[in-house]
């Protein structure tokens, strides 16, 4: 499921040597070609005009790609939280707007067209699924933005006009909203980092399988003896990572229900691996071992976790080089 919008389109000129690609389709290299689009959407261009996808800021007012999977949507955000965003759906192509919409013309984004901020969808999705920022807007555009989903009116900025009601469901940009409105959903679902919570004890796995609970079939995934399957299910000795995906594909639960039996990891530490600066690196660490970037992303929250409890020292931790040096020992670990 993929929202007909620029997500696709933008996905296409993100990756590198995308224009000379003879895979895309003209239409989209023509309109790749208006405006600012060849240079600002190029993987040069969002490099001189953001820096480093892995030290990029997010901010407020930005134009980020999110992605989960195969669904993939352009996104305004508009405030930035601990592990999440407040946003809008952006859309570029095909053209669609409704009475709770704007329609920013193209001279005030990097697209080349006419952008549709959806309005009337605005939601709050993980910060986990941005993937690439895209554009950078003005703070005119935001406030109006913002005004408009608190019901204020206001001076419509240069360049902004009202969109136009959707008269019947038949009409293709009532098909494009509703894709909208269920890709949001599956964004807002995409898994996330077990996170400590203050008065929220975990359970144990035993109590998350219930019924359910297979102890032969455990056995037998896990190569353990009895004995010592049941202290895993009881919470006595902690899971490693390995055993996490064992336990997953063994009882078809997701990996992060079954890591949040063992030990929430930190929130300081959720919060880092969640940061989208992250995100390349999970992509290129779950290519690279063969997993999902799901499971990479928690068995290097946890090996991270891990190492940090072996070293002593006072202070808070420092989890972005807890994580940087779990990776670079994993590397090293690989070559030997």
């Amino acid at each position: 499921m993929t929202s007909v919008n620029g997500g696709d389109l933008l996905s296409r000129w993100m990756r590198e040597d995308t224009m000379s690609d003879q895979g895309v389709p003209q239409r989209f290299l023509d309109l790749a070609q208006r405006a600012r689009g060849p240079r600002a959407l190029s993987e040069a261009g969002l490099r001189e005009r953001f820096g480093d996808p892995a030290q990029v800021e997010l901010e407020i007012g930005q134009v980020w790609r999110a992605r989960w999977e195969d669904v993939s949507m352009l996104v305004l955000v508009l405030d930035v939280k601990a592990r999440e965003v407040s946003a809008v759906p952006v859309t570029i192509d095909p053209p669609a707007e409704d009475e709770n919409s704007m329609v920013v013309a193209r001279s005030r984004a990097a697209f080349g067209v006419n952008t549709t901020v959806w309005t009337g969808l605005a939601s709050c999705i993980p910060m986990r699924v941005l993937e690439r920022v895209v554009d950078a807007w003005g703070e005119d555009l935001v406030e109006f933005t913002a005004a408009r989903l608190r019901g204020r009116s206001g001076p419509v900025p240069a360049g902004v006009r009202e969109g136009l009601p959707i008269r019947s469901a038949l009409e293709p940009a009532a098909e494009v909203r509703a894709g909208l409105a269920d890709d949001l959903e599956y964004l807002q679902h995409a898994p996330g980092l077990p996170a400590e919570e203050v008065g929220q004890p975990a359970g144990t796995l035993a109590s998350l399988l219930g019924d359910q609970l297979d102890l032969g079939a455990l056995c037998t995934a896990l190569r353990l003896p009895q004995p010592q399957v049941m202290k895993l299910l009881r919470g006595k000795t902690p899971l490693s990572a390995d055993q996490i995906d064992t336990f997953a594909s063994a009882t078809g639960l997701p990996a992060e229900e079954i890591a949040r039996t063992v030990r929430p990891l930190p929130a300081d530490l959720v919060v880092v691996a969640e940061h989208p600066r992250w995100r390349p690196v999970w992509a290129r660490r779950a290519q690279r071992l063969g997993i999902s970037e799901t499971q990479a992303r928690l068995s290097g929250g946890y090996g991270a976790f891990a190492l940090a409890a072996r070293q002593t020292g006072g202070g808070p931790a420092d989890w972005e080089a807890r994580l940087r040096q779990f990776l670079r020992d994993e590397d090293g670990a690989e070559e030997r």
